[in-house]
């Protein structure tokens, strides 16, 4: 039986850690999420592996792991949140001056229309 390790994340990836649901055979486990278990005494679980008697399900290998300090993580998602809006908006100002243009083009009438109407890549046309 293999176990497939993941990617934790940016922050000690020397380091193998693992998650489980099963406290009651692996000791000294910290209860991280309900029913969802972190790290524990680790020659218990190199028994275990030895022996087969974990089942895939039951635990997680990570190379790595991501952690944040107090508010760390909101004042990312605000950035991250505040880029996005700043982008939407660019976006959303472009595609108004394009219509507007397509507009414009399209009151004129004739000759107009065909560049109206005309794809944004030329080679699609």
């Amino acid at each position: 039986m293999f176990f497939y390790v993941y990617q934790g994340g940016p922050v000690e990836q020397d380091n193998l850690y693992f998650v489980h649901k099963v406290p009651e055979l692996i000791p000294d486990s910290i209860e991280v999420a309900n029913g969802i278990f972190w790290g524990g005494n680790f020659e218990s679980l190199k028994d275990l592996l030895n022996n087969q008697d974990l089942k895939i399900s039951d635990i997680r290998f990570f190379l790595g792991y991501s952690g944040w300090e107090s508010s760390q993580l909101e004042e990312e998602l605000k950035t991250i949140l505040g880029l996005y809006q700043k982008i939407t908006t660019q976006i959303f100002l472009l595609q108004t001056i394009l219509q507007s243009w397509k507009n414009k083009l399209l009151e004129k009438g004739g000759k107009y229309k065909i560049w109206a109407n005309a794809p944004s890549d030329i080679q699609l046309n």
